[in-house]
């Protein structure tokens, strides 16, 4: 319990702190069809096999649905990247056609993530030789999607571009399943010493094509 609490303690810091390292916390600037709408910054903590990660999403200089969505999340659990085994999540998340504020445990022989280690597994830097390949299942408490990725191009020596698909499972309306079931991606790595870093990364969404890019 200490170390939770002291890695959710640090990781305050890191939000707040004018500049961080890139191993430990990721912004990106976020664009709707090419206009900037606002900023997403994850951040993750580890000490050993123990993590803790805070993501935050806010738009600026909007009017109307979209000036609604935002997001704060955050999550605690155990192992390294990109085998994150989560064990408690937090949320309050607003889409704009949905608001929500819940609490997740997740039991250890769960095998499911929370949306926002999902974040992290496919977005934070990591070690050059772990490359992107990621397969799991998001639960936020009521809805399930299942989460690919694959290299589709390049190599972790140099750059390396990659593509997966978020695909609704469960918890979703009628109405949800009928307006999109899957959402296509893009992720672009860049070589940084020892580190892939997440410079570009492109998605279908409900609002439209966004693109987040590494500020």
């Amino acid at each position: 319990m200490r170390k939770s609490l002291g890695l959710v303690m640090a990781l305050g810091l890191l939000l707040a702190a004018p500049a961080m390292s890139e191993n430990t916390r990721a912004d990106f600037g976020v664009r709707l069809f090419g206009v900037p709408v606002g900023q997403m910054i994850l951040a993750k903590n580890a000490d050993g096999t123990a993590y803790a990660a805070k993501g935050e999403f806010r738009t600026t200089g909007l009017v109307g649905l979209l000036a609604r969505v935002r997001f704060t999340m955050s999550a605690h659990g155990i192992g390294t990247m990109p085998e994150l085994r989560p064990r408690g999540y937090v949320e309050d998340v607003d889409t704009g056609y949905r608001a929500s504020a819940v609490q997740v445990r997740f039991a250890p022989s769960d095998s499911r993530i929370d949306p926002l280690t999902g974040l992290i597994a496919a977005l934070i830097d990591r070690d050059a030789g772990t490359g992107c390949a990621f397969e799991g299942q998001t639960f936020d408490g009521k809805r399930a999607m299942r989460v690919r990725i694959r290299p589709a191009a390049g190599s972790p020596e140099n750059s390396l571009t990659c593509t997966g698909k978020l695909t609704r499972l469960s918890g979703y309306t009628d109405a949800e399943m009928a307006e999109a079931v899957t959402f296509p991606f893009s992720i672009h790595f860049e070589r940084t010493g020892e580190k892939l870093v997440a410079m570009r990364a492109d998605i279908d969404t409900i609002h439209g094509k966004v693109a987040l890019l590494r500020r």
